[in-house]
């Protein structure tokens, strides 16, 4: 019994890493936009037992940044048929075929909401082959200072 569980526990940590996609294959660029906050809230809806923090972005009115990340693929290896999106490590937010010309446009939302974990703060970009088995990946990951990292690698702030 031991021995079946130290098994498949090795298992499961000797699995391979899907490899990054090389930075010369794609081409990721950050697209702001300012947004008012109050245009995409529920009037109807009742927010109780709010943190100061909380209750003082309720408050703000105005254009808040937004933040869109286009990404277009500059290489497309020939096994790579499907593209896979996951937000956050949990969420499917697509999976479908492309193409190079395809230009992916990801919604991330207020950079305030970014920084602070309330919205998406990271998307693992996976490209599968036609069995649907992982070939390469994009990583793109916000730290809590705004710091926005891709496939590990820091590209700035925001």
């Amino acid at each position: 019994m031991k021995m079946s569980i130290l098994i498949l526990f090795v298992g499961l940590f000797m699995q391979e890493q899907i490899p990054y996609k090389p930075a010369e294959e794609f081409d990721l660029k950050l697209n702001f936009e300012f947004k008012d906050r109050g245009a995409e809230r529920n009037p109807n809806r009742i927010e109780m037992d709010l943190t100061n923090r909380e209750a003082e972005k309720n408050r703000v009115t105005g254009p808040l940044p937004y933040l869109f990340i286009n990404l277009k693929i500059l290489e497309q290896q020939s096994n790579e048929i499907r593209v896979k999106i996951i937000e956050n490590g949990t969420k499917n937010v697509l999976s479908k075929k492309f193409d190079a010309t395809t230009i992916l446009k990801l919604d991330l939302g207020f950079t305030d909401d970014i920084k602070d974990r309330v919205g998406a703060y990271e998307y693992a970009v996976i490209f599968l082959d036609g069995d649907k088995e992982p070939v390469s990946r994009i990583v793109i990951y916000f730290e809590k200072d705004g710091t926005y990292l891709v496939n590990g690698q820091n590209r700035g702030k925001i």
